[in-house]
């Protein structure tokens, strides 16, 4: 099963979608960490948690994970996140509705 560091890692790699589907969204299994075995799926979320794999909660959609890594980027002068913070910025703002600070 793909970790949420890896698949946060990658976030570039996963297509958008069209217009009339679901965004794609990141469902992980609670509680949120690193390691925490998680799925990209093209659906909504049914009371928090993914259709097709009801053991994983709604984490974020990937394009709001995409901007929390832009913001955390530009807050910290253009440098790229390694794979860890990467991570830590996106549980963070997926657990506190905001994005971490410098």
């Amino acid at each position: 099963m793909t970790r949420l560091v890896e698949v946060i890692s990658s976030l570039d790699d996963i297509p958008v979608g069209e217009v009339a589907e679901a965004a794609p969204t990141i469902f992980a299994r609670k509680p949120w960490t690193h390691a925490s075995p998680c799925l990209v799926l093209a659906e909504e979320a049914a009371n928090g948690h993914a259709r097709s794999a009801p053991d994983h909660a709604y984490f974020l959609e990937v394009d709001v994970a995409r901007d929390v890594l832009a913001v955390w980027s530009d807050w910290r002068s253009g440098v790229v996140p390694s794979p860890e913070e990467a991570a830590r910025a996106v549980i963070h703002y997926a657990e506190h509705d905001a994005y971490e600070p410098p």
